[in-house]
């Protein structure tokens, strides 16, 4: 029995999605509020950072092979488990590494901070394990297109973490320490959870009998990486900038504008993440049709969540944060504009991927970096965090020209499914 194609056939997964994606913002929102009122706008501006570190480091260490497994679970689901054999061997190097790096990072960037962020920051290397561990997981999840148990777990961590923080926040004695202790045990948690859940069906007792082509899924992801985790989206590199260049106050009150700013581009991610293995899942017309048709979903709740809060943004900021954080409506405001764009692509990132043509969106996105660069130089200086933000809207408008540019002209290669681009070792 063929399963129904486009948004209508994809309804209860689609509802689902977005549901966990506007729970977890919603959990983020109130985590950010009480972390904000427990550590003021400075020590905001650390934690920011000491997250910043291994969010980075966790999703382009990993390669890409999350994305790669996601499609070839996708493409045939019943070879889940030989896919999971082929990464246990890279997800234990990575994580080694990664945290070795990581150490590195820390101590350079904090060797002259106070004390409390010292004791933060060794605390904190348990994040890249977490990170690694919730990527695979989920990765795993959705291509097997078990999007009940994919939704439930990738509201887990910050829920978890939400309510941790509303804990100490109870209890009034809450520092960056301990809040930093709460993020981090809370998403060692899920990301366990998640790995445990994802292969718990999975027969691993015949993957042998199909074993997969490591360097094959290595390809792909590497096609995809910089698209799928963008440093300017994923890795929020705008908050990089303006933490290392400018002050962590500053920091603190741009974290708040993203607060808001995130709404949009978690439903439009929340699209994606169907979107993605159900193109992947078919071929030619029919794919095309589907990718189009979440397109189009995207961009209607994106634009209609934007201009809501656009027009709220200063009742939202004095009401969740007080008005310690005044400053930061004008960047909530720049920042929705380019959580637009930003929504747009992602969407369309997602559907090339399951095309079978992940380096569309690594293109579209390495084409904005020279005008962000300039932009950041001009800017920056010129009106602070504002100029961040101005350069970053401006960035995501151009990318998705890109991206829809190039998803176009691909158009003509229609009338056969996409390339098989994973090959397979053929076991003995």
């Amino acid at each position: 029995m063929s399963v129904p194609t486009g948004v209508r056939g994809a309804r209860a997964s689609l509802a689902g999605s977005v549901f966990a994606g506007v729970a977890g913002q919603a959990a983020l929102i109130v985590g950010g509020v009480l972390v904000a009122r427990i550590l003021g706008v400075q020590g905001r501006g650390y934690l920011a950072l000491l997250v910043l570190f291994p969010a980075v480091l966790g999703q382009i260490g990993s390669l890409g092979l999350p994305l790669a497994a996601t499609y070839e679970v996708s493409r045939e689901p019943g070879r889940a488990a030989a896919v999971a054999r082929a990464l246990a061997p890279a997800v234990l190097v990575q994580a080694l590494v990664l945290v070795l790096l990581h150490a590195g990072i820390l101590a350079a960037v904090f060797w002259n901070s106070p004390h409390a962020v010292h004791i933060s920051a060794i605390v904190s290397l348990g994040a890249v394990p977490a990170v690694l561990a919730q990527s695979y997981g989920i990765a795993l999840l959705q291509g097997q297109q078990r999007f009940a148990a994919f939704n439930v777990m990738r509201t887990i961590p910050v829920a978890i973490y939400s309510a941790v923080v509303l804990g100490i926040f109870v209890v009034g004695e809450g520092d960056l320490e301990w809040i930093v202790v709460g993020w981090i045990v809370s998403s060692l948690l899920a990301g366990l959870l998640t790995v445990a859940i994802a292969i718990r069906p999975l027969a691993f007792g015949t993957a042998g009998h199909a074993a997969i082509s490591l360097r094959g899924m290595l390809r792909f992801g590497l096609k995809g990486l910089l698209g799928w985790t963008s440093p300017i989206e994923t890795f929020r590199l705008d908050q990089a900038i303006v933490g290392l260049f400018l002050s962590p106050a500053a920091l603190g009150l741009y974290v708040v504008g993203l607060a808001f700013a995130n709404l949009p581009r978690f439903i439009a991610q929340s699209i994606g993440y169907i979107a993605y293995p159900r193109v992947a899942a078919r071929a030619g017309r029919e794919a095309w049709s589907e990718l189009w048709q979440f397109f189009w979903l995207a961009v209607a709740g994106a634009a209609f969540v934007v201009v809501v809060l656009e027009l709220a943004a200063p009742r939202l900021v004095s009401l969740f944060f007080t008005s310690e954080f005044s400053g930061a409506v004008p960047l909530t405001r720049i920042l929705l504009v380019g959580a637009f764009f930003l929504s747009a692509r992602r969407v369309l990132t997602d559907g090339a991927q399951g095309l079978g043509r992940p380096e569309l969106g690594t293109i579209a996105e390495f084409s904005s970096w020279g005008f962000l660069v300039a932009a950041l130089a001009i800017f920056t200086p010129l009106l602070g965090a504002r100029g961040v933000a101005l350069a970053l809207a401006a960035s995501a408008a151009l990318s998705f020209g890109v991206l829809l540019v190039l998803l176009n002209r691909s158009r003509p290669g229609l009338a056969g499914p996409p390339p098989r681009v994973l090959p397979r070792r053929v076991s003995e």
